[in-house]
């Protein structure tokens, strides 16, 4: 599948030595959804950074697995602030390999910069389908059922 080169893409991540996700990883994930020229950073953060940028901008006191903050709409600037001990234990704890939890989160805060959200039940349901369409072209599983055994 071809990379779509009117994205540039940047992971940031200080937490982890070997790192878990690739620049490379994310415009293949994000490919299947790029339209217009993007600029995305992909950051990865501790629960501490995780859960200050939730309070800030959400009035939320606690850490949350994505973060996706909408710079401009045009050219689409984005950060998407992923917290990997939270991905880590979601991951574990429904039973996915987490290079498909990332993928996963990633297309979901990606769609949230397009103007996707999951507020009412009607949003949720096509946010979840696009989610489910576009990992199913890339070969992950359903993350809505992939984890019930």
């Amino acid at each position: 599948m071809p990379i779509k080169s009117n994205m540039s893409l940047k992971v940031q991540d200080t937490l982890n030595k070997n790192k878990i996700i690739k620049a490379k990883d994310c415009k293949l994930w994000l490919s299947e959804l790029a339209t217009k020229k993007a600029f995305i950073t992909v950051r990865i953060v501790s629960e501490k950074n995780s859960a200050e940028l939730n309070k800030q901008f959400r009035k939320i006191d606690k850490p949350t697995n994505i973060l996706s903050f909408l710079i401009k709409d045009t050219p689409l600037i984005g950060d998407l602030i992923l917290c990997h001990p939270i991905i880590k234990e979601e991951a574990k704890k429904q039973n996915k390999e987490i290079i498909s939890h990332y993928a996963h989160l990633i297309i979901h805060g990606y769609l949230h910069l397009l103007g996707y959200d999951h507020e009412n039940d009607k949003e949720a349901i096509k946010m979840e389908a696009k989610e489910i369409q576009v990992l199913g072209r890339l070969g992950f599983p359903n993350p809505y059922t992939s984890n019930i055994i």
